[in-house]
């Protein structure tokens, strides 16, 4: 099995270095090959740092823009950037969010329930989230509610960057926001294409280093424009899909307690 990462990271000097030791050896500690890529932006210094792994471990690739370009737009390119072998590819944050040692059971839930996505959950009975300010809890709740009813995508948490998808699904998927808000949009396209998606839950930890870069406004217009683009496409959801996935139905579970803890692909290092 070949394991694509794509990260995208704005100026995450004091995260990239421990974030990518702790991604190396649990990619290192299961039965896959596996590519990192990076889609740097800012001037701090973390693309250099990326760039000394890089050096020293041929599967990792870093891409620099200087100026931010936004997150949707940034996960774009590193999605142009997969190998064409990949099978699996998995997104996270730059921030250390999210607990690379959980990779393991993502990828056994993908597997256990023959999913085209996987949504790593903070909004699921076993989820554990730490230090989240109340504004962005409260925000991604709302978003995902409002989602969940017009767009009729069951999944809790719409908002959530910790992914993992069959390539050959993601490859079908065509997002246009260039913000925060291209997360959900690829969840509502991917529910048009009758793809199967499950949650599993995760540990979140809000960042202790760094700053966050998410712009209430900017956020808020790029929901706005979705909002926009996805009412325009609600027809399609109604009637059959023009592309769909081969041999599979839109099913979407809540594994929080089918799916056991214990990976049969590594054991977890720590949250």
């Amino acid at each position: 099995m070949n394991v694509a990462v794509v990260i995208a990271a704005y100026d995450e000097q004091e995260n990239i270095g421990p974030l990518t030791l702790r991604l190396i050896q649990t990619l290192d500690s299961i039965p896959v090959a596996w590519s990192l890529t990076y889609v740097i932006e800012g001037t701090d210094g973390t693309v250099e740092v990326a760039k000394r792994f890089a050096a020293d471990r041929p599967e990792i690739l870093v891409l620099y823009n200087r100026a931010p370009t936004g997150l949707g737009r940034a996960f774009r390119l590193g999605f142009e950037a997969i190998p064409q072998d990949a099978d699996l590819v998995i997104t996270m944050d730059a921030d250390l969010n999210h607990q690379p040692e959980e990779i393991p059971f993502l990828i056994d839930s993908i597997r256990a329930y023959d999913a085209d996505i996987v949504v790593g959950s903070r909004r699921l009975t076993q989820s554990q989230t730490e230090g989240a300010p109340l504004w962005k809890t409260v925000t991604s709740v709302i978003i995902g509610f409002v989602m969940r009813t017009i767009f009729k995508v069951a999944v809790k948490d719409m908002t959530s960057g910790y992914r993992v998808y069959r390539a050959a699904c993601l490859r079908k998927i065509h997002f246009q926001n260039d913000d925060f808000a291209f997360l959900p949009e690829i969840l509502i396209e991917a529910a048009a294409m009758q793809a199967i998606m499950v949650e599993h839950p995760i540990h979140f930890i809000f960042r202790k280093s760094g700053v966050s870069k998410m712009n209430v406004w900017t956020t808020a217009r790029s929901y706005v424009r979705l909002f926009g683009l996805c009412i325009v496409r609600r027809a399609r959801l109604s009637r059959p899909p023009l592309e769909t996935l081969p041999s599979r139905r839109k099913e979407v579970r809540d594994p929080s307690t089918a799916v056991d803890r214990k990976s049969s692909l590594g054991k977890s290092q720590g949250s």
